[in-house]
């Protein structure tokens, strides 16, 4: 979908080049993750590609097409483009931000307001409540929530993607790198992606370019890159606890326990009880009429319960949980910062999915380190 061949960018009074014999290639629906330190080109390559910046040398192509032989303004409007504090206009509201592209398109109001519409609601925005916000109305979050859905108003099949989640506080970040993933696999569109992260490119990449000195050093998926570096300068970057971030690549799903035993907030307590009798488990969750996890009771509080309703005064709420799109890296997290051995996993609606174990996650990493090397590509084969 995106090539570079061979591509420089030089500036006037440069002694080395911003960007340098660049050529990659990057397939069609995946994240591409630019990462490297400040000044290594990344942000150049990405402003290259919608000609804010015009390559010296060496030829960018989008879908088989030369950027260059291209109208600027024209492939500018089919490429999505999110900056870091959203870049929205101030004194535009939320939806006449998100239908700029589609008005310069000349689309139909109504197919605009129809868009803008489904997109505030893709994003996680009600539109009723925030169509007619100013961007100063708006919180991080919110702001590049819109941000992205502007990017994704006329549908293009490229988006640029410059420190999108850098001006946001952590948990905000990490919620809306969840957002973003889940919204990617379902609209895949081919991403290009810069941060100076490393843990924040190897969780959102199908593909990282390392770059130094305006060089491609590496460019490999995450797991190659954590498990096999190609030099000094790649694992100095990645840092000594690339066994720890390995955790970002993989998903809770992967040790999550489903056959997990549920107690309705209204059973008997005798239900209750007998819930714990043919199990080893000293803990049941208990969800409500809706499936939302209330809490769990213990098999200890069960026994001491009195009354046949009397025992929900006894529901503890879980101290942490995590959503089936988090990884083990989320999960161990929450684990350390709560001092707990499991966490549970809820859907989008917080109905229960299942438990992640501190002792499962030891395992399958362990396994995991031990099948690269032992593998056919393995340091050991």
């Amino acid at each position: 979908m995106i090539s570079f061949k061979n591509v420089t960018k030089k500036y006037p009074g440069m002694v080395r080049p911003a960007v340098e014999d660049l050529s990659l290639e990057i397939p069609e629906g995946e994240i591409c993750v630019f990462v490297g330190p400040s000044g290594c080109g990344k942000t150049t390559t990405l402003k290259m590609i919608n000609r804010i910046f015009e390559p010296t040398a060496g030829e960018i192509f989008v879908n088989g097409r030369s950027v260059t032989e291209q109208n600027a303004d024209t492939l500018r409007q089919g490429i999505g483009y999110v900056i870091q504090k959203t870049g929205l206009f101030p004194h535009y509201t939320v939806y006449e931000n998100v239908a700029t592209v589609p008005r310069l398109l000349g689309w139909e109001e109504d197919r605009t307001q129809e868009r803008v519409r489904h997109l505030l609601e893709l994003v996680g925005l009600d539109p009723e409540e925030n169509w007619f916000k100013f961007p100063r109305e708006l919180s991080g979050g919110q702001g590049q929530r819109v941000g992205v859905a502007r990017a994704m108003a006329a549908d293009p099949p490229v988006m640029l993607m410059d420190e999108p989640f850098g001006a946001v506080d952590p948990i905000t970040r990490t919620q809306l790198q969840h957002e973003f993933l889940n919204l990617q696999r379902k609209v895949q569109k081919t991403i290009c992606f810069v941060t100076h992260d490393i843990d924040e490119a190897i969780k959102m990449g199908d593909r990282i370019a390392i770059m130094e000195n305006g060089r491609l050093v590496q460019f490999d998926t995450p797991e190659n890159l954590l498990l096999a570096p190609a030099n000094e300068f790649v694992g100095d970057f990645i840092g000594s606890d690339r066994s720890l971030k390995v955790l970002n690549l993989l998903p809770v799903q992967k040790v999550l326990k489903r056959q997990f035993r549920t107690i309705r907030d209204d059973a008997d307590l005798t239900d209750v009880r007998s819930s714990f009798a043919d199990t080893k488990r000293n803990r049941v969750i208990v969800e409500n009429e809706s499936g939302t996890v209330a809490g769990y009771i213990t098999r200890e509080d069960a026994d001491r319960a009195t009354s046949a309703r009397g025992w929900n005064r006894f529901i503890k709420p879980f101290p942490a949980g995590v959503p089936m799109e988090a990884t083990l890296h989320d999960a161990l997290a929450a684990m350390l910062r709560y001092d707990i051995g499991a966490v549970p996993v809820m859907d989008t609606s917080r109905s229960f999915r299942g438990m992640v174990y501190l002792d499962d996650i030891r395992s399958y990493v362990g396994e995991a380190y031990q099948e690269y090397e032992n593998g056919p590509n393995g340091a050991a084969s």
